[in-house]
């Protein structure tokens, strides 16, 4: 290989001289902020402890307490299927809080197992996709689910960004109502799906009963509740949930027992900022919300549309 490479570049007049030192020449400069390095084996046991710290009841413990063990503070998160969530406190919420209640009505209900298929990793960034079995307690089924991550970590092993895509969610989503529809003893996804949301929305509504009261009050009763769960918003898409629908609302209702002063306009009519249409297709794509480059030593910075700056 190394006879046919020199033949064919003095076949071409380039001498490996010229080759090195033009490619020495287009190397950037390292002047990148300084960030913790590890070692791939120090990444690998990183990303195997936010997943141990994932599955119940483990999460459970995330909940709990006024620092997390998992998050920076300031830590940044994205979920395709959702929205974006800033700090710890609403992080460890989302992501550990909504999966922590097998008794609880849940569209996927709680992790129990996990498996690692793919992991790559360098500087403080680890990537990988993982196959988590939830134990889908509503629909009375085990369901795996395929999470894709990147994870950047800080100087004290906790996450300071991470992003996160659900793959084959629609799948997952249409796999759940066909469960329902063959209970049901039906053919029709319809009723499978009105079926679904009349459990959302009793659960909903009761929730807000429970917790939002007093200025957190969305709803006039739970008949106002109900109706506007069921009648003025769609159930939802399998990319809906942080938009106007039912699914979202009933992703923020897990939440709402945390902070109902935070989550209670969440599941009401305005949306809260979270279950809401205020972003197009194209705005959700091109949304500049990250600090940091995912792509390690900082190459592709000056063309990233999804850095701040």
């Amino acid at each position: 290989m190394h006879l046919f490479s020199a033949s064919w570049c003095l076949a071409l007049g380039i001498s490996f001289t010229t080759i090195l030192s033009t490619a020495a020449a287009k190397k950037p400069v390292d002047n990148r902020p300084s960030k913790p390095l590890y070692t791939f084996d120090q990444l690998w046991k990183l990303e195997r402890g936010f997943w141990d710290a994932f599955l119940y009841p483990a999460n459970t413990r995330q909940t709990q307490g006024n620092q997390s063990t998992i998050f920076a503070a300031d830590v940044q998160g994205r979920v395709d299927i959702t929205r974006t969530f800033d700090g710890d406190e609403l992080n460890r919420e989302y992501i550990f809080g909504l999966f922590a209640d097998p008794a609880h009505v849940s569209l996927v209900g709680v992790p129990i197992s996990y498996s690692i298929t793919q992991f790559t990793a360098n500087d403080n960034i680890a990537s990988a996709t993982t196959v988590v079995t939830f134990n889908a307690t509503t629909f009375g089924v085990l369901v795996p689910v395929t999470i894709d991550t990147w994870i950047e970590f800080n100087t004290d092993g906790k996450i300071t960004q991470y992003d996160a895509t659900f793959r084959w969610f629609e799948y997952l989503l249409d796999f759940l109502i066909k469960g329902v529809a063959t209970k049901m003893n039906s053919t029709s996804p319809d009723q499978a799906v009105a079926y679904v949301s009349d459990i959302l929305a009793k659960t909903i509504c009761a929730t807000h009963d429970k917790y939002c009261t007093g200025s957190d009050q969305q709803y006039s009763d739970s008949n106002a509740c109900y109706d506007y769960l069921t009648k003025s918003i769609r159930f939802g898409k399998s990319y809906e949930l942080g938009r106007n629908t039912l699914l979202c609302r009933e992703v923020h209702e897990h939440m709402v027992q945390f902070h109902p002063d935070v989550h209670c306009p969440h599941i009401g009519p305005t949306g809260g900022g979270y279950c809401v249409d205020d972003m197009s297709y194209g705005q959700t794509v091109l949304q500049k919300y990250f600090d940091d480059s995912w792509i390690p030593f900082d190459y592709g910075s000056d063309q990233n549309v999804w850095l701040k700056s």
